[in-house]
């Protein structure tokens, strides 16, 4: 055994010497000291951490070495042919991963500067005589430029600046709208729920990223409980304070039921997950395990496994009996734990949506700084399981009223959806929130939605870009 153990410690030295090359490495030479000291941290933690870390060790001489390390580790990924739960493959039939190297800020996130405007992945065609484009607003933060200027959710960019958005210019655009990257904006709007067209100029000021967009307490006529309705757009460990302050309002309003909109929540950090599942259990489930994560065996850095338990339950609700959730394909990560993990513990939850990502597995997070570069590292590390041993939601988790189909026994549906349409809380034109309302108070739709409110006209896919599927992220540094 003990001779066993030395070869196997040699060959992860060998892979992890920066002097060594893989074949597609030149002879001699090499990467500038900066960039190679990025790859190193890269190719440690994939050696030594990584779920698939087997076939990296068995490969690791045939890496590339001489890219540049924004390219390394997807480059690295893609060579390898057991990982294939890490990421998903888009509509161009592109891989792209859910492990990720990046630069952040030094700082934690606080107050951002910018115009407040998320867009949603999908481009319209919204003129095919001319090709023109459109973006279409999947959300705005609250108190953003923005938001004062009246933009809202589901308003359809038609022209920025003076110009159209065409085929050689979506991403400028995109980018300046979406990161920022301009100084200013002069936006032309399309409103689909009035047809109207209005004309916004925007410039950059300060606001909070808060994943909680909008909430509200809605009372339905002649529904006995009162119902909490909340959007969280991810799970971002910096804002759980603003999370669990919606819900203890809540509590405080009289909330009995609880719709949970995850459509546009592509996960995040795994303790807001648990501390979310917290506020929302009964008290009887106190110290229960919500889920469990298990490693690759040969994982040196991280125990193999660990649970996690829900803590403090009671302290808002103390008897909601089940969950609401609105869910999209857009749905991920530790949106689906939280699904999966209440289900595991047969706390009712009903979703209603479309079929999910299917993102089953998770990253442990690190931070570092390299040459004055400040980098988050998160490869995939983990796979998740619920309190019954059960993680097979690699294909998604189904919904039990699909929007995307025509035959739901609610008679509403959208070919496009998750693509926004209305302003969240808007109960006759969001079909989503509609059928939400229908299903936790019994009711059928009688006048909100129509199925004709939900296509826009001349409205076209034209493409889609890569979703913002973050992964369960476990900080460990």
């Amino acid at each position: 055994m003990k001779r066993i153990i030395i070869c196997l410690t040699t060959l992860i030295v060998a892979c992890t010497n920066s002097s060594r090359y893989g074949v597609d490495g030149p002879s001699t030479g090499g990467n500038t000291v900066e960039n190679q000291a990025i790859i190193d941290y890269i190719d440690q933690r994939l050696e030594f951490e990584y779920y698939w870390l087997d076939e990296v060790r068995e490969k690791c001489n045939s890496f590339d070495r001489r890219l540049e390390w924004e390219s390394y580790l997807s480059n690295t990924l893609g060579r390898l042919e057991t990982n294939r739960d890490d990421g998903y493959v888009n509509n161009k039939g592109q891989r792209i991963f859910y492990s990720y190297i990046r630069e952040v800020p030094s700082a934690t996130r606080a107050e951002v500067s910018g115009f407040g405007i998320n867009l949603h992945y999908t481009i319209l065609i919204i003129n095919r005589d001319n090709n023109y484009y459109g973006f279409v607003v999947e959300s705005v933060y609250p108190n953003s430029p923005a938001e004062k200027a009246g933009v809202k959710r589901g308003d359809i960019v038609t022209m920025v600046g003076d110009g159209y958005i065409t085929s050689s210019n979506y991403m400028n655009h995109f980018n300046a709208i979406q990161s920022n990257t301009a100084s200013t904006l002069k936006l032309d709007l399309s409103r689909q729920t009035t047809k109207e067209t209005l004309s916004v100029e925007l410039a950059k000021g300060a606001y909070h990223e808060t994943p909680v967009v909008y909430s509200e307490v809605i009372d339905v006529d002649g529904y006995a409980e009162r119902v909490g309705y909340i959007v969280y757009t991810g799970f971002e460990s910096e804002y759980d304070d603003d999370l669990l302050a919606v819900i203890q309002r809540f509590v405080d309003e009289g909330v009995g039921e609880v719709i949970l909109d995850l459509r546009c929540n592509g996960g995040g950090s795994l303790s807001s997950a648990v501390k979310l599942c917290s506020a929302l259990a009964p008290a009887t489930m106190d110290g229960q395990v919500l889920c469990a994560i298990k490693r690759n065996p040969n994982n040196t850095k991280s125990d193999v496994s660990a649970q996690f338990t829900l803590e403090n339950t009671g302290e808002h609700f103390t008897n909601l009996e089940r969950l609401t959730v609105i869910c999209s394909d857009n749905s991920a990560s530790a949106s689906e734990l939280v699904i999966m993990g209440l289900r595991g513990l047969d706390f009712p939850v009903t979703l209603v949506g479309s079929t999910t990502e299917g993102k089953n597995c998770g990253m442990d997070v690190t931070r570092r700084t390299i040459n004055n570069i400040h980098l988050e590292y998160a490869p995939i590390t983990f796979m998740c399981f619920n309190a019954k041993g059960f993680g097979d939601w690699g294909e998604g988790i189904a919904p039990d009223v699909d929007l995307t189909s025509e035959t739901n026994e609610y008679g509403v549906s959208d070919s496009n959806y998750p693509l926004p349409r209305a302003d969240w809380g808007d109960q006759e034109h969001d079909i989503a929130l509609a059928v939400a309302l229908a299903s936790v108070t019994g009711r059928s739709i009688t006048t909100s939605p129509k199925p004709e409110l939900q296509s826009a006209e001349a409205e076209e896919i034209a493409l889609e870009l890569p979703r913002p599927i973050e992964g369960i992220r476990n900080y460990v540094e």
